[in-house]
């Protein structure tokens, strides 16, 4: 069945189509507010989900900006980015960042013998391998949410194998990763850090967006 909101008997204006998280939804609002597009399609709570609209390369970010007014048009297309509640609960490690993933929708599972270090498929939301979905690779510290995971290891490669750090991200900063020889396949390593990890919540939703921002850019 098609997703539509708005419609009444009265209605007769044209459907508008818009991507949501890459599903299409369709609705005969000309107006909505970045925090009824969350509610709406989304089904998440803007407390904790702020809106991005993309435009090609660009992107203009709607967080602390909820209740502005967004003009719809067709094929407009927004990512919803969450910021991450505080989880609840008393694991750490691997532990605490597989409910995390599992809380967002991923399917997260352990090397055998090697618990601390899961893997996951990913469908990239945004830049330029929008569509594609990559596995993932994370290195889970036994002290999480204390310490973030270094960058992502990523299946299959995307970039040459440069380990300087002499280019700017995305080039710069990739490795072989270990990855490949206990899954098999192809797999590189991004010497991507999280930053200013202190100063916000340590959370896998912070850490998440932290691997949106670098597809982004890619």
């Amino acid at each position: 069945m098609e997703n539509v909101t708005g419609a009444t008997t009265q209605d007769h204006k044209p459907p508008i189509h818009i991507f949501v998280d890459g599903e299409e939804y369709t609705t005969i609002e000309r107006e909505l507010t970045a925090n009824q597009i969350i509610t709406q399609f989304g089904k998440k709570d803007p407390a904790t989900n702020y809106l991005v609209e993309i435009e090609g390369n660009r992107k203009i970010s709607f967080q602390g900006k909820g209740n502005d007014e967004i003009k719809l048009h067709n094929n407009l297309s927004f990512q919803i980015v969450s910021t991450g509640p505080t989880p609840v609960s008393f694991a750490t490690g691997p532990m605490a960042f597989s409910e995390g993933l599992r809380a967002m929708g991923y399917d997260p599972q352990p090397l055998p013998g090697m618990p601390n270090h899961l893997v996951f498929d990913y469908p990239v939301q945004v830049g330029r391998r929008v569509g594609e979905t990559v596995r993932l690779g994370i290195i889970v510290p036994q002290d999480f949410p204390n310490t973030p995971p270094s960058g992502p290891h990523v299946s299959p490669h995307i970039q040459p194998i440069h380990p300087s750090n002499d280019r700017p991200h995305p080039e710069g900063g990739v490795h072989p990763s270990e990855f490949q020889q206990h899954t098999g396949g192809q797999w590189q390593y991004w010497s991507r850090p999280i930053q200013n990890w202190g100063q916000i919540r340590r959370t896998v939703a912070a850490y998440m967006s932290h691997i949106w921002r670098l597809w982004e850019t890619q």
